[in-house]
């Protein structure tokens, strides 16, 4: 489930403003519990079933190791809903501040038409950095991402990924945004009118985290001509694992700041360009 997308009829400034308070969701840091608890149960799963000799032969599982395995596959579930939580926010913040800026150029071309020429270099550098964030940015699935997540000890590697790819491109989101931020600056006062604050806030994309993940399953994938497959699968359990937790932390925490200070632009934006100057008008 996504905002309203760059196409048919333009929200207005004023409804777009308002979905920030659906949109942009501070998950509280306490849903770090679900992972976390799905983790744990499968650790001590595991170690029942490798402590009975069991092997992989479903047929001996014992009575607790059972149910243990189902209160994994319930904590699985959970956390897994978390993935698709941070996923679809990340979606739907990425399509609303798209639409923003669409609302935005468009009136913005209203009064440029109004004012004269002199604004249009900021104007056209403004359009030109909203077509690239619009062309860099795709929705990620939100429910794909949930479901291999939900793997039972392999979902932990597709977790790491999902991880990766939000840190990367919430950081690319919150750069380019703030190029296109800084041009409807420009315009605003090349028209004399007043400008909106800017400043850059970045957002960091842990790839030195990735690159860790990536070296240690590297490393562990060729453990298992050594441990065996059993072997480099717990291995990869209690690093990938255990850095996937440490990421959805970063997850869960790192938007907030860039949240907040949309909060705040996005009531100047509103401020300085009211629903009245705004047009259905498209950007070149």
């Amino acid at each position: 489930m996504t905002s309203p997308q760059l196409v048919g009829q333009e929200p207005s400034l004023s409804t777009l403003v308002q979905m920030r308070l659906r949109t942009d969701i501070e998950i509280p840091i306490a849903w770090l519990l679900l992972p976390l608890a799905s983790y744990l149960l499968w650790a001590v799963f595991a170690v029942a079933w490798w402590s009975g000799g069991a092997g992989l032969g479903a047929s001996d599982l014992t009575l607790v190791i059972s149910g243990l395995g189902t209160l994994g596959l319930a904590a699985s579930a959970a956390g897994s809903y978390l993935v698709f939580r941070l996923v679809n926010r990340a979606n739907e913040h990425s399509s609303r501040t798209r639409a923003l800026l669409l609302s935005a150029l468009s009136a913005l071309e209203a009064r440029v038409g109004i004012s004269g020429t002199q604004a249009l270099l900021p104007l056209n550098s403004a359009e030109e950095g909203f077509n690239k964030l619009a062309g860099v940015e795709r929705e990620r699935s939100a429910v794909l991402w949930a479901l291999l997540s939900l793997i039972p000890f392999v979902g932990w590697i597709f977790l790491a990924v999902a991880q990766l790819r939000l840190s990367r491109d919430l950081a690319k989101h919150s750069r380019l945004e703030s190029l296109v931020f800084e041009d409807v600056d420009r315009t605003l006062r090349s028209i004399g009118m007043q400008g909106i604050p800017v400043r850059y806030a970045p957002v960091r994309p842990h790839d030195t985290l990735g690159v860790i993940v990536v070296i240690c399953s590297v490393i562990e994938l060729f453990s298992a001509f050594v441990l065996g497959a059993a072997g480099a699968l717990i291995l990869v359990y209690l690093t990938i694992g255990a850095f996937s937790l440490f990421w959805i932390d970063l997850s869960i925490r790192d938007p907030t700041g860039h949240f907040h200070y949309h909060s705040q632009l996005e009531a100047d934006i509103l401020r300085v360009l009211p629903d009245g100057t705004s047009t259905s008008a498209g950007v070149a």
